[in-house]
């Protein structure tokens, strides 16, 4: 595969943490050339669903032989595996825990390998950030070339993790709520092909009514709560001006319901 030199993070670790900079410190030491961008730190903390999902949505939008790093990981130390796979041209270096759960789903994997050759890690390897020293060195190696199958032993399966699942029953179509963005927005599991032959009459959260599919934030007053696909194609809950995880009370978590009646 052509190197790209692109290598995006995505960690649980915080926007200002100092682990970032030792993640990228690591990446250059091996590969001074590398881009390396940021996907995002902000996943909620070892929430492996959540950063499956952001996983998915950000990925999507880089070129063909970017190496993806993703550090979510409650099991660090323990006997996880970590994992390299290549799908779609794109390199993914994580814990084998369900992170590459929806990016998987439904796409062909090219290749699955243990990262496990100890040559292209750290000479220091701390029993607690792997994304460090075993994680960033791999996928730096990755970006510059590298051969993948110097990477570790082929594997024949990864970790999958359940995720909601989109119901229909009596003229109702139910979703949950995924995750909340950055702004409050509550983004859910129900796409465009969920709701493509159905005439919506009304939509709810957590029995809180929330009006008519919208098509932009100006067809409502501020504050009002609102309905519309966002840009990731998936039906979003928000509040013109505002925040709707703050309105949900902030437990909306993989727990609250969302009905679409048609």
């Amino acid at each position: 595969m052509a190197a790209s030199g692109i290598i995006t993070l995505l960690t649980d670790f915080g926007a200002d943490s100092p682990y970032v900079a030792e993640m990228k410190g690591a990446i250059l030491s091996v590969f001074r050339r590398a881009t390396i961008i940021d996907l995002t730190h902000s996943v909620a903390p070892q929430n492996i669903r959540h950063g499956a999902y952001l996983l998915d949505r950000t990925y999507r939008s880089f070129p063909y032989g970017a190496v993806h790093v993703g550090v979510v990981d409650p099991g660090v130390g323990s006997q996880r595996k970590i994992i390299a796979a290549e799908i779609e041209g794109q390199m993914f270096v994580l814990p084998d825990n369900g992170l590459l759960s929806v990016v998987a789903a439904s796409r062909k994997t090219s290749q699955l390998r243990e990262v496990a050759n100890p040559r292209l890690w750290r000479s220091n390897v701390s029993a607690t950030f792997h994304g460090r020293d075993v994680m960033g060195p791999v996928a730096a190696y990755l970006a510059a070339g590298g051969d993948f199958a110097e990477v570790g032993p082929t594997l024949g399966a990864m970790t999958r993790l359940d995720f909601p699942t989109v119901s229909h029953s009596d003229g109702t179509i139910r979703g949950e709520v995924l995750y909340a963005d950055s702004l409050g927005n509550l983004v859910t599991n129900l796409t465009k092909g969920d709701l493509a032959d159905h005439a919506i009459s009304s939509i709810s959260i957590d029995e809180r009514d929330v009006g008519s599919l919208a098509s932009t934030y100006s067809e409502r007053s501020i504050g009002s709560s609102i309905a519309l696909w966002g840009s990731s194609g998936q039906l979003e809950i928000s509040i013109v001006g505002g925040n709707a995880a703050t309105w949900m009370g902030g437990g909306f978590a993989g727990r609250i319901t969302i009905e679409v009646k048609s």
